[in-house]
């Protein structure tokens, strides 16, 4: 029989931790934290909060007044250690947020813990920041794996590098949950070579997509698998992370065909001058292409949203919103599949 595991989802966005450990089977979410009321919004319009505990500031959450939970998650505010955020790390009042996240555990020893940020937290200041998270969940008597995941790597056409940790009280967790050890990993396979604009991908193995970072038009060009996807019947955007600071997604078709958008090569182009003075903005020119924004329903899909559920959330949200919630969000698929270990090892351990 599996075992079944309660949890809290601080710092929930949308709602993209308790839609992959729904999917994941046998988790019970006991409430939420988010103080984005639009967020919010989205995050009960997709699930059944009634009666649930939930709180808008995590600095505010007494953890007196919580409902008992094994599992403690959510991807606690990245802006502070990205590139984007300018990575002032802790020194940053987002920054300083996982601290909640750590009193929250202190207070209630849940047997697990699962956050999630970007990858630029293992590195930000020659690593100090990263150590001193550590070194706070060691002295909470947390032992602690992480490792960069990418999306690509878990059914979704997107490649979105974030790094998972797994925290865990019970010494028979190590090396349970984390690492995965198995990728996408393909090559792209060209069935007909030539310039850029002209070759052509196989459809069986990977999707024609490109990432580009050039300073002027004509920059280097970076090769990414991603695996293709057509989830019953639906055509899934090709599309890669955008680096726009407008949240304004958009990719570049690079099919001649141009109407026929579901086989495009699809790049970001971050230029920085000679076209625009809008430096970092998702945009670019192709000649013989186009360019068109993806839409908020693509955004979602690339996160790993299925189409039933994205339609409840663009009834009640502008474009804007989704375009945000879509990019603070954490990719479904991915807390699925790490889901979906903890809670058989959860089972395991409890035959034993």
């Amino acid at each position: 029989m599996r075992k079944t595991i309660h949890y809290i989802d601080m710092f929930a966005g949308m709602g993209g931790f308790r839609e992959g450990l729904t999917r994941a089977g046998n988790f019970i979410c006991m409430g939420h934290c988010e103080i984005d009321k639009y967020a919010d919004r989205s995050y009960c319009a997709l699930f059944d909060t009634e009666g649930e505990w939930s709180i808008a500031d995590a600095r505010k959450a007494d953890p007196e007044t919580m409902p008992d939970f094994e599992l403690l998650c959510g991807g606690f505010p990245c802006q502070a250690f990205s590139l984007a955020g300018n990575r002032r790390g802790f020194g940053d009042p987002r920054g300083t947020l996982f601290f909640e996240l750590a009193r929250l555990a202190e207070a209630r020893k849940p047997r697990y813990l699962l956050f999630e940020n970007v990858p630029g937290l293992l590195s930000h200041d020659g690593g100090r920041t990263f150590a001193t998270i550590l070194h706070t969940l060691d002295r909470l008597g947390y032992g602690v794996e992480w490792q960069v995941l990418n999306s690509k790597d878990f059914g979704v056409p997107q490649s979105r590098r974030r790094v998972y940790l797994v925290g865990y009280l019970d010494a028979r967790c190590r090396g349970k949950i984390l690492p995965f050890t198995t990728a996408a990993g393909n090559a792209l396979a060209q069935v007909r070579p030539g310039t850029q604009e002209e070759r052509i991908y196989s459809l069986n193995e990977v999707s024609r997509i490109l990432a580009a970072q050039a300073g002027s038009f004509g920059g280097r060009t970076i090769g990414v698998p991603v695996k293709e996807e057509i989830w019953k019947g639906r055509k899934i955007a090709h599309t890669l992370t955008t680096g726009s600071t407008q949240g304004t997604p958009c990719f570049i078709d690079m099919n001649r065909e141009t109407e026929i958008t579901e086989i495009a090569r699809c790049l970001t182009a971050k230029q920085t001058g000679g076209i625009h003075n809008h430096k970092r903005e998702a945009s670019g020119v192709l000649y013989n292409g186009r360019i068109r924004r993806l839409t908020p329903r693509e955004c979602l899909r690339l996160q790993g949203w299925t189409d039933d559920r994205i339609d409840k959330v663009l009834a009640i949200q502008s474009d804007n919103q989704v375009y945000k919630q879509a990019g603070n969000g954490v990719t479904v698929n991915v807390v699925e599949a790490i889901g979906r270990r903890m809670i058989e090892l959860e089972s395991q351990i409890a035959q034993r």
